[in-house]
């Protein structure tokens, strides 16, 4: 896409940060070694395909040696995106995170989303910019995936959420493929909840664990607007409804199993 400094926040992000790492004569891999991401990701926020995080904001004030320019300047680019505040702190937390657990009733959870099938979401309620600049906070976050030690997840989905024909046949069986692709991963675990199971929780959340300090939870709510849970104890009450829940999902074997027999049907 075009970068237009004048048009919007994450624009001027765009063009500053290309300028800046022009200036100093420094190519992409050089400014990914400085914020600890690849070199490939620069050259996304660089043509505005990604949202940068606050964390990568701070590092790139520190190389250039500007005054909280780049901190400063992402609030805007996050609100530009709609992104309510908690979801938008809730990513920073999950860009360091050593393991996620994710309980999810309606949807594929946005980590392990095609980009087809995020789009398609994304689409019912955004449009133009606003869709685009959606859906690379969406596919941005899935950038941990890529890390040389990517973190631990277990995914626990409804299998109502893998009959959910989101964007068509297609966009769903590219999405259950996808699904079976990240199955391969040592560290992804994708257990399916049978229809019928006792598991009625109307709401989705989310479990991260880090190396050191205590975890903290996220629960979804209607239109994004969910919230951090940090309390120690509710995070705790969290932990022991993700095992009652995973108690009555299917094994990892036999949701692959069952992923692969929906994905042959459509």
């Amino acid at each position: 896409m075009d970068i237009d400094p004048s048009a919007s926040a994450a624009e001027q992000y765009a063009y500053r940060l290309r300028l800046y790492r022009e200036r100093a004569e420094l190519t992409q891999d050089d400014v990914g070694r400085e914020c600890i991401i690849s070199g490939k990701m620069i050259g996304h926020f660089e043509n505005g395909r990604r949202i940068p995080t606050l964390d990568v904001s701070k590092g790139l004030d520190r190389l250039f040696n500007l005054d909280r320019y780049f901190e400063e300047l992402h609030p805007h680019v996050v609100r530009e995106v709609t992104l309510p505040m908690g979801f938008a702190e809730y990513i920073e937390y999950e860009q360091q995170a050593a393991s996620l657990k994710v309980y999810e009733p309606q949807f594929v959870p946005g980590l392990l989303q095609s980009e087809t099938y995020a789009r398609a979401l994304l689409s019912a309620a955004n449009r133009g910019d606003r869709l685009e600049r959606g859906l690379a906070v969406r596919m941005g976050r899935q950038d941990i995936l890529q890390r040389d030690e990517p973190p631990f997840i277990v995914v626990l989905i409804k299998e109502a959420a893998l009959r959910e024909p989101v964007g068509g046949v297609d966009v769903m069986r590219e999405q259950l493929a996808h699904l079976l692709e990240m199955m391969e991963r040592p560290n992804i675990s994708i257990q399916v909840i049978p229809a019928g199971r006792p598991v009625y929780l109307s709401s989705g959340f989310t479990l991260l664990g880090f190396v050191e300090g205590l975890g903290i939870g996220y629960a979804d709510a209607a239109g994004g607007y969910g919230h951090l849970i940090q309390a120690p104890q509710q995070v705790h009450e969290l932990a022991i409804r993700f095992e009652q829940i995973r108690g009555e999902a299917l094994s990892w074997s036999e949701s692959e199993k069952r992923i692969r027999a929906f994905l042959e049907e459509m």
